[in-house]
């Protein structure tokens, strides 16, 4: 559906740019984000394959859906032991190359002070070292949730009306494929796809502004 997805657990400057975090961005509060990009829109869809001449919206809605159905997933499963320790070791590994020149590593001093601390990347090895799998799940599931959330999408002009119709509407919003790729599916993505197309948004209200009107 498309290239990539990310999350970003908190924010750091140029994100989409930067593969590390940069000091010198203390933030008092930090906010969970996630981006699904890019995703196909009724017009380059029919423009590619003939069987899907007659669909209304592209690939949006049902990648809303399915982002909103994992998180869901995840606050009602929690993480699992392997998901945990695969990501603490990675983290801990990574989280060394952080500061790699002394500007960086006064950089981080300067934000460990910002936030009450010594020297937090020091300290940030040896709390994920004594972390545990009930005690993240404990806090992701209180404070993530599904039911309040702000969703910006940018898409092509062809695509606004259809597709807040189909938010307002809380309409079904199957996953559309091409016939070769759907041949070779097997039966429990597309199981797993009827499932999703229906996941509940409700109460949805939209606001549409026109790209022009943005950053005045």
């Amino acid at each position: 559906m498309n290239y990539g997805d990310y999350t970003y657990i908190e924010w750091y400057s140029a994100g989409g740019s930067n593969m590390l975090p940069r000091p010198g961005y203390p933030r008092s509060e930090n906010y969970f984000s996630i981006w699904l990009r890019p995703v196909q829109t009724a017009k380059g869809l029919k423009g590619q394959y003939e069987e899907l001449k007659d669909i209304e919206t592209g690939h949006a809605h049902f990648a809303i859906r399915m982002a909103l159905s994992e998180m869901s997933k995840l606050l009602t499963n929690g993480m699992s032991q392997k998901d945990f320790d695969l990501t603490r070791q990675f983290l801990r590994s990574y989280m060394k190359l952080y500061a790699q020149t002394p500007e960086q590593k006064l950089g981080y001093l300067l934000d460990s002070k910002f936030y009450g601390r010594n020297d937090w990347l020091a300290e940030a090895d040896l709390l994920l070292a004594d972390l545990t799998l009930d005690r993240v799940n404990e806090v992701m599931r209180r404070y993530w949730q599904t039911s309040n959330m702000e969703i910006v999408i940018v898409t092509d002009r062809s695509e606004v009306v259809p597709l807040a119709r189909s938010l307002r509407d809380n309409a079904p919003s199957p996953m559309t494929y091409s016939n070769a790729l759907k041949a070779v599916l097997p039966e429990t993505i597309l199981a797993e796809d009827k499932e999703v197309q229906v996941f509940p948004m409700k109460s949805v209200k939209v606001e549409i502004f026109e790209s022009n009107d943005m950053f005045r």
